[in-house]
């Protein structure tokens, strides 16, 4: 199965890619978050072949859902009706933090882990 790592930005997201053969998730690319987004994502889902969405979600230590998190939910719901493949979501708390100590290209680095946390869980 092919997976598409999500990490959402206001102005960027970051993408990743894995499989669940090698179980490696690798950054993809970061595109601009704005008007024509989900289109763009649906593109490159035929072109990647996704068959499996995974996006991160800042969940706080005490399992509350902020404001952000609430609009990364929606935009989950959105992909998933526009591309007609799952999404999924997960706690993607400290992801940008960490990829920023170990890359400049943050956003797809920080869409690695979400997703490298993923496959390493679940797959």
């Amino acid at each position: 199965m092919i997976y598409l790592g999500i990490d959402y930005g206001e102005k960027r997201i970051g993408l990743a890619k894995g499989d669940s053969l090698l179980k490696i998730a690798t950054p993809l690319k970061t595109i601009l978050n704005g008007e024509g987004v989900l289109n763009e994502l649906a593109h490159i889902v035929n072109t990647e072949v996704v068959e499996k969405i995974i996006v991160g979600i800042p969940v706080s230590f005490n399992g509350e859902v902020n404001e952000f998190a609430e609009k990364i939910i929606e935009f989950s719901e959105d992909l998933e009706a526009r591309t007609d493949i799952p999404v999924e979501t997960i706690n993607e708390i400290f992801s940008s933090k960490m990829a920023g100590q170990n890359s400049t290209k943050i956003d797809e680095s920080s869409a690695a882990l979400i997703l490298q946390t993923y496959l390493d869980k679940r797959v």
